[in-house]
């Protein structure tokens, strides 16, 4: 007579086991982009095809907003004024910061002090510092008051429609420009100074030993920090919106700002939701053409 046996039941393996690990590791942020991101997307994608006042139930209207948009000389003036804001933006901010990274990477006496200095108002509140520039640059505050006793006539560059928009573009720089200094000036620590040492022996100027040697052994870096000041640019909106409000004459109005008047304002929320929708077509598009022109731009040391 035989005696039966159970079969052993069998457990995960540890390929599954690590599998499970695994998702339930990365589960937080996958509910987190479901609901705090590709949810809301899709509502404003949807929003976008209504009118909306928030005071009445939202009516189809398909894509008349879109069509709108198209004809509204106020929009098509928004994305002028942000075009030049963020071409204005990345080239003063990336050669400012690269500047200074070069002088933050030298050994002279008090260096430490100077890159304090230089990032100290990466971590001011935005809105602090925006009230500080607006005091100062009030019609009758320090610096006109200062630029008048000095024989400047018109001062008032703050509310001057045609200094407005590159006053605000300085004033931003100034406020970011140390965290993109602190990230080339890793960079530049890690191209090899042999490298440097050779090119002077063979003649190089320090001109062309940075568009030769360190310009490409840093761009990949460079990549990054035009990426992430690029999106920047496009969605700053509390330092325009402390200091001018978009104005004098919507010559600070930017996409996101127009979004924001047409949303709060005006309470046209489902035409506010197709200005959304068309920024982030925008930002999408230029992130996907910078990343697709990353192999001819963009040396990776074997």
């Amino acid at each position: 007579m035989t005696t039966g046996t159970r079969p052993a039941r069998r457990g995960l393996s540890r390929h599954q086991r690590e599998g499970w690990l695994g998702w339930l590791v990365v589960l937080p942020y996958v509910l987190g982009m479901l609901l705090l991101v590709t949810g809301p997307l899709i509502a404003v994608l949807g929003i976008s095809l209504t009118q909306w006042s928030l005071l009445d139930s939202p009516r189809w209207v398909g894509a008349k907003n879109y069509l709108r948009l198209a004809n509204d000389p106020a929009f098509l003036r928004s994305v002028g004024v942000t075009a030049v804001f963020t071409l204005g933006i990345l080239a003063v901010n990336i050669s400012a910061a690269l500047g200074l990274a070069s002088l933050m990477n030298t050994r002279l006496r008090g260096i430490g002090i100077f890159r304090t200095l230089v990032f100290s108002p990466v971590v001011m509140p935005v809105v602090a510092w925006a009230l500080v520039w607006k005091f100062l640059l009030q019609p009758q505050g320090p610096v006109n008051m200062g630029l008048q006793n000095l024989g400047v006539a018109d001062s008032n560059v703050l509310f001057n429609p045609s200094t407005a928009l590159w006053t605000v573009i300085v004033i931003e720089v100034i406020k970011s420009v140390g965290l993109n200094a602190v990230i080339f000036l890793s960079a530049l620590q890690g191209v090899p100074p042999e490298l440097h040492e050779a090119a002077r022996l063979d003649g190089a100027t320090p001109w062309q030993a940075f568009l030769r040697i360190t310009l490409p052994l840093i761009s990949p870096t460079f990549f990054l920090v035009f990426i992430i000041t690029l999106i920047g640019a496009l969605k700053v909106f509390t330092p325009i919106f402390v200091l001018t409000g978009g104005g004098p004459a919507d010559s600070t109005t930017t996409l996101i700002l127009y979004m924001f008047k047409q949303g709060f304002q005006f309470f046209e929320f489902g035409y506010a939701s197709a200005v959304a929708a068309v920024l982030f077509v925008l930002v999408l598009a230029l992130t996907l053409a910078q990343w697709s022109l990353r192999r001819r731009l963009v040396f990776y040391e074997d």
